[in-house]
């Protein structure tokens, strides 16, 4: 039974942990950014109370945010596609990571602004 166990930690600790490490820091990397458009988003669309340095548009400042979330999001997406190229899989698997990262992160920028009431 030590045996197994040890073999198990041994496959966890090779394949398994890096694995999981690198998906959960891009998907962090995913709601940040997406948190950050959606941020951006909800000062274009709304005028909101606050008063952001006197002199600037809160639609101005709101389409900056939200190009500096795309930007975001846009490395995150390459450094994750560059980590997929070294791996040496597929080309359609690729394909297919890609029309998720893009899909989930426009699905998660509409959920972030239906839960606070924008557009």
């Amino acid at each position: 039974m030590a045996q197994v166990r040890a073999r198990w930690l041994a496959f966890y600790a090779e394949h398994v942990e890096p694995v999981s490490k690198e998906i959960f820091s891009h998907i962090e990397k995913l709601i940040i950014g997406t948190l950050i458009v959606s941020a951006g988003a909800h000062v274009s669309s709304n005028e909101p109370a606050i008063v952001l340095f006197g002199y600037l548009r809160h639609g101005l400042v709101g389409r900056g945010v939200m190009l500096f979330g795309i930007i975001l999001l846009l490395l995150n997406f390459l450094d994750g596609l560059y980590k997929l190229a070294k791996l040496n899989w597929h080309v359609a698997y690729q394909i297919v990571m890609t029309v998720l990262y893009v899909a989930l992160s426009v699905r998660l920028i509409q959920l972030i602004l239906a839960f606070r009431g924008g557009e």
